[in-house]
C-alpha cells in the first residue's frame, strides 16, 4: 500500500511537466510553427571542419554553434516544437531541483512561473533558441556545482565554462556568488573573490593578447537585443530572478492554518496550474498575422505561386513583404497586370520592388525581384551581400548556386554546392544542382534555370538600388522585348498613375506578343480614353473586353449617382470596384 502511494505521488509530481510539455509542443508544433520556420531560414548549419573552427573563435561561439545545430532540426516544425518544449521543461525541472536542494522542500509553482516566462519569450520569432539553451546550461552547471563540485574546482574550470557559454556564464557567477554568500564565512568569501579575479583576468588576457575585441563585447557576447527579439527589457529581469534563486529559496510562504493539509491542497492543483499557465500564455502570445505571413513565405520558397496567391486571397493582408512576394508570384505566372489591384499596393512601388537596405528583412528578400525579371547579376549581388552581412542562409545559398549556374560559372557554383551538400536537409537539392554543372544542355532544359537563362539580361550596367524603376528602364533600353520587365514597368506606371506612360505601353502590347489585354491594363485604357493627360493609342488587333467597358460605365454611373462626390461615393465604389484600377485612380 505504501509503495502504491509512493508511485502515485511520483506520477502526480511528474504530471505538471508532462502537461506543460504537451501544451508547449502543441503550440509550437501546430499554431506558432512560424517561429521554427523563421529561425531555420535565418542561418544554415554546415557539417564541416571549417564551419566548426569559425564558431569557436571567441567566448560564447560554441553556444551559438550548438544552438544553430539544434535549430537546423526546425526544418520539421514538430521536431522544432519538441526541442523548444524540451528545453523549457528542462529549465522548469532544474529550477525545481535547485529549489528542492537549497530549501529542502519540493516546489513546482515557482518553476512553472519561470517556464511560462521562457515560453512567452520564445513566442517571439526573433528570440533565438540559444537564449533558452544558454539559460538551461547555467542551471545545469549551478546544480552540479552545488551538489558535486566542491572547493575551488568551480573557480578553476570557470574560464572553460565562460569560453563555451560566453556572457551567459555570468548568470552562473551571480547564482554561485549568492549561494556562497548565504554561508557567510570568511573562507567562502575568499572563494567568491577568487572567482571574480580569475574571470576578469581571463577576459583581460583575451582582450590584450588574443581577440582584440572590446571589453563589453567579450563580457556579454552572444547576448544581444537583436537575438532576443528586442525583448531585453523583459529578458534581463527574468535573468535577474534566476540569479536570485539562492535567496528566493529562503522565502517561506505559509498558508493559513484553517486551510488544513497544505501539501495536499497544493498537490491537488498540480495538474491545473500548468494548464492555466500554458493556455493563457498561448492565447495572449499567438500572432495570426505572423503565421499567415511566414506561411506565405514558405509557399513562395517552394515556388507554389498559385497556392500563394490563393492563400493571400483567402487571408487578406497589408504586409508589404507579403504583397511583394505575391507580386513576384503573379509575375512568374503571367498575371501581374491581371490581378495587381486584387491586393493592397503601395503608391511608391514598394510592393513591386524593394529599395536596398542593410538591415531588417529587405536585403534577404529584395533580390527575388531581380531574379524573376532576368537581372541575374543583381539578384546574385543581393544574395552575396546578405551572406557577407548576416552569414549563410539556406535560401540565400540556393540563390547563389542558381545564379552562378545560370551565368555558367560552374566552378564557383560547385563551391556553393559543396557547402549545401554538407547540410542535413538540403543535400538532396545540392545533388540535383550538381548534376547540372558543366552541362549547358541540362541547364537549358531545366524547368526553372533554363527559363531564367533565356530571360537573363545580357548587358551589364550599374544598378541603382535606391530607385529600382531606373533599372527597369535600362533593361528595356537594351532588351525592349523583355516581357516580365515590361509588365513590371506598366504595373509601376499604374501605381503612380502615369497615364502618358500607360498609353505608350498599351501601344506596344501587340508587338510583344499579347493575345489579349491584361485586365488592369484594360481598366487603365478606359481611364486614358476620358483623360485629358493621355490619349488611348491604336491597339491594333487587340480589343478591350466589352464586359470591361460595361463595368466602367457602371463605375461612372455609380459615381455620378452620388453627386460626383468622391467622399460620398467611396464606400459603395470600394465595395463594388475596390479591386480595379479605377478605384485606385480615384482614391490613391
Amino acid at each position: 500500500m505504501t509503495k502504491d502511494k509512493t508511485i502515485m505521488r511520483s506520477v502526480i509530481s511528474f504530471l505538471p511537466y508532462l502537461i506543460f510539455f504537451t501544451g508547449c509542443f502543441l503550440f509550437y508544433g501546430f499554431f506558432a510553427d512560424y517561429v521554427e520556420f523563421y529561425q531555420e531560414k535565418l542561418a544554415l548549419f554546415v557539417f564541416s571542419h571549417d564551419y566548426l573552427i569559425s564558431n569557436i573563435k571567441q567566448p560564447g561561439s560554441l553556444l551559438l554553434y550548438l544552438g544553430r545545430f539544434l535549430t537546423t532540426f526546425f526544418y520539421y516544425p514538430l521536431a522544432g516544437a519538441f526541442i523548444i518544449s524540451l528545453i523549457i521543461c528542462l529549465i522548469i525541472f532544474l529550477i525545481s531541483k535547485i529549489i528542492s536542494y537549497l530549501s529542502g522542500k519540493e516546489s513546482i509553482f515557482i518553476p512553472l512561473i519561470f517556464g511560462t516566462l521562457f515560453f512567452i519569450l520564445q513566442t517571439n520569432y526573433q528570440y533565438l533558441l540559444f537564449n533558452n539553451l544558454g539559460m538551461l546550461l547555467q542551471l545545469v552547471f549551478f546544480y552540479l556545482t552545488t551538489r558535486y563540485l566542491k572547493g575551488y574546482f568551480p573557480v578553476i574550470i570557470f574560464p572553460l565554462w565562460y569560453w563555451i557559454t560566453g556572457g551567459f556564464a555570468w548568470i552562473f557567477v551571480l547564482m554561485y556568488t549568492f549561494f556562497i554568500a548565504l554561508k557567510a564565512t570568511k573562507k567562502e568569501w575568499i572563494r567568491i573573490i577568487s572567482l571574480f579575479v580569475v574571470s576578469f583576468l581571463f577576459i583581460y588576457v583575451l582582450k590584450q593578447f588574443f581577440l582584440f575585441q572590446s571589453f563589453n563585447t567579450l563580457l556579454i557576447f552572444p547576448l544581444s537585443g537583436e537575438d532576443t527579439g528586442s525583448q531585453l527589457t523583459f529578458y534581463l529581469p527574468v535573468i535577474a530572478l534566476i540569479a536570485l534563486l539562492p535567496f528566493s529559496c529562503k522565502i517561506k510562504i505559509r498558508l493559513p492554518g484553517w486551510l488544513g493539509n497544505h501539501d495536499k491542497i497544493v498537490r491537488s492543483f498540480y495538474p491545473v496550474i500548468p494548464v492555466l499557465l500554458i493556455s493563457i500564455s498561448s492565447f495572449i502570445c499567438f500572432d495570426r498575422v505572423l503565421k499567415e505571413y511566414f506561411y506565405s513565405e514558405k509557399l513562395f520558397y517552394r515556388e507554389n505561386y498559385d497556392d500563394l496567391t490563393r492563400y493571400i486571397t483567402k487571408h487578406p493582408t497589408t504586409n508589404r513583404l507579403t504583397i511583394f512576394l505575391n507580386n513576384i508570384a503573379l509575375s512568374e505566372t503571367g498575371r501581374l497586370n491581371d490581378l495587381l489591384f486584387q491586393f493592397p499596393q503601395s503608391p511608391d512601388g514598394q510592393t513591386l520592388f524593394l529599395k536596398w537596405e542593410m538591415y531588417g528583412e529587405v536585403l534577404r528578400r529584395g533580390g527575388y525581384f531581380y531574379y524573376t525579371t532576368g537581372m541575374i547579376n543583381e539578384a546574385h549581388r543581393w544574395a552575396y551581400e546578405n551572406m557577407v552581412m548576416k552569414g549563410i542562409t539556406p535560401e540565400g545559398l540556393k540563390m547563389l548556386v542558381k545564379t552562378e549556374i545560370i551565368n555558367g560559372d560552374y566552378k564557383v557554383a560547385l563551391k556553393y554546392i559543396s557547402i549545401l551538400k554538407n547540410t542535413l536537409f538540403y543535400r538532396d537539392e545540392a545533388k540535383e544542382y550538381e548534376k547540372l554543372l558543366y552541362d549547358d544542355n541540362a541547364v537549358e532544359s531545366h524547368p526553372e534555370l533554363g527559363v531564367k537563362r533565356k530571360e537573363r539580361i545580357g548587358h551589364d550596367f550599374f544598378s541603382i538600388t535606391d530607385d529600382p524603376y531606373v533599372n527597369i528602364q535600362r533593361v528595356l533600353y537594351f532588351d525592349s522585348l523583355n516581357r516580365k520587365v515590361f509588365e513590371y514597368k506598366l504595373a509601376y506606371l499604374m501605381l503612380i498613375k502615369d497615364y502618358k506612360g500607360i498609353a505608350a505601353g498599351l501601344a506596344r502590347l501587340e508587338s510583344l506578343g499579347y493575345k489579349k489585354i491584361p485586365v488592369n491594363l484594360e481598366e487603365a485604357a478606359m481611364v486614358c480614353r476620358i483623360s485629358d493627360s493621355a490619349t488611348l493609342p491604336d491597339l491594333g488587333n487587340l480589343k478591350i473586353n466589352p464586359q470591361t467597358e460595361a463595368r466602367f460605365n457602371m463605375f461612372l454611373q455609380t459615381f455620378q449617382s452620388y453627386g460626383n462626390s468622391l467622399k460620398t461615393a467611396e464606400p459603395i465604389l470600394r465595395q463594388k470596384f475596390g479591386n480595379t484600377f479605377w478605384y485606385w485612380a480615384f482614391y490613391h
